[in-house]
């Protein structure tokens, strides 16, 4: 790696004349003796305090994100606009958008949204199968986009080093300001969030936001361009307004539920990321285990796991492809399934065949919609977690087995 994150380094300069963690044993005593004090995902995030009940720090986070959503809106418009200059100016006509975890999932979010805004081919291809399967591609044509919220995944940076050694322009979209990731790429967008603690949360909305307004600066003639600018300036009050009038509804909702197993979330199109991000966030706050589909994919692998211990939350969609999220619905509920809609703006239809009915207001288009739609599946997965006695910031980290876990699979400094 270039560069130690600076947690990793501030751990190690304490410890002087310590053995250093290695990839054969990523856990010494000296380092399993701070965990124990310190959970360690209060340590990777530089948290500021460690809490034990409501509200926990990525509550505070949650809160934050429309604030954060307006401030990109109002402030970053000129650096997307010279980042796109320069990627005309190469005449790029395809994008590879790579990350790992919730990365991967923005990358899904980047190739789909620029499929419809722009004239450009896409792919999303996770960084560690990018970096040892690299496709054939126009290296001189052909733009990576690589996400990391902290710049530090080892595999996303892999990743980089490949496409450059192929000679594609390299593009991170990042939320901190030091990191392997801008090292060693050839342009950045960072929007800084120095998010408290708890799993991802600002960082994946504000990255979403921005790689749509980059998108936006690309748009092909075709697009409506004056109505996308109005979904995207409706994003923060749409977020504000959610919190104020869901925050009780969806605490009342998980306590209603504190006996579910698990749970499985359906999205289609730009919305599938919703859907793989909104899992990942329900899992690493409640510790249960969950799934996501594609519309069409749940009739085929789900209806035989269908019960009345495992929720289904599925996501509206534009047009005739919310026919199968009906769908969806209707056969959850007649396998006993508790079920969940969630709506926005003019994209609904599903109240009549679900149990309960979020109606996000304000005028945001499906394709700006995964933006908004981060904040119910993190809410959500923070007050289950918080009812089943977990402690949402931790992602099991205050366990020390989960603890050893997290150092095999990402020796200090690799994420």
């Amino acid at each position: 790696m270039a560069t130690f994150p600076r947690w990793a380094q501030q751990l190690m300069d304490r410890h002087p004349g310590q053995p250093a963690p290695t990839a054969d044993e990523p856990a010494p005593a000296w380092l399993m003796e701070e965990a124990r004090e310190t959970p360690l995902w209060y340590i990777i995030r530089e948290a500021p305090e460690v809490r034990k009940d409501h509200p926990f720090l990525v509550f505070d986070e949650i809160q934050k994100e429309p604030g954060q959503w307006r401030e990109i809106l109002g402030t970053m418009d000129a650096d997307v606009a010279r980042v796109a200059k320069l990627i005309q100016a190469r005449e790029v006509d395809h994008v590879i958008f790579t990350g790992c975890g919730s990365a991967f999932f923005t990358a899904l979010h980047g190739a789909f949204t620029f499929a419809h805004y722009t004239d450009l081919s896409t792919a999303a291809i996770e960084s560690y199968e990018l970096a040892n399967y690299f496709p054939r591609v126009v290296p001189e044509r052909t733009l990576l986009i690589a996400h990391s919220g902290t710049g530090g995944s080892a595999e996303t940076v892999e990743a980089v080093l490949a496409a450059k050694k192929a000679g594609l322009l390299t593009l991170a979209l990042t939320n901190t300001d030091v990191s392997p990731v801008l090292d060693e790429s050839d342009e950045a967008l960072v929007y800084i969030t120095r998010q408290g603690c708890g799993p991802c949360i600002s960082v994946i909305s504000t990255r979403a936001l921005l790689q749509t307004m980059l998108a936006r600066q690309l748009a092909a003639p075709w697009t409506n361009v004056a109505a996308l600018d109005q979904s995207l300036d409706a994003l923060p009050a749409a977020g504000d307004r959610f919190l104020t009038d869901f925050t009780g509804q969806v605490k009342d909702f998980a306590e209603r539920t504190a006996g579910l197993e698990s749970f499985f979330v359906v999205g289609s199109g730009p919305n599938y990321f919703s859907a793989r991000e909104g899992t990942l966030k329900i899992e690493e706050q409640t510790l249960m285990v969950g799934k996501a589909y594609r519309t069409g994919d749940f009739h085929h692998d789900a209806l035989s796991l269908v019960r009345p211990t495992r929720l289904v939350a599925a996501i509206a969609a534009g047009g005739e492809a919310n026919g199968r999220i009906v769908d969806v619905l209707r056969a959850a509920r007649a396998g006993g399934a508790p079920t969940l809609a969630i709506e926005y703006g003019s994209t609904g239809g599903l109240s009549p065949f679900a149990d309960e009915t979020w109606h996000l207001q304000g005028e945001v288009d499906e394709y700006i919609a995964p933006v908004l739609l981060t904040l119910p599946f993190q809410l959500l997965g923070y007050f289950m977690g918080v009812v089943r006695g977990r402690n949402p910031d931790t992602l099991a980290t205050d366990t020390e087995s989960n603890t050893r876990a997290w150092l095999t699979a990402f020796p200090l400094g690799t994420h």
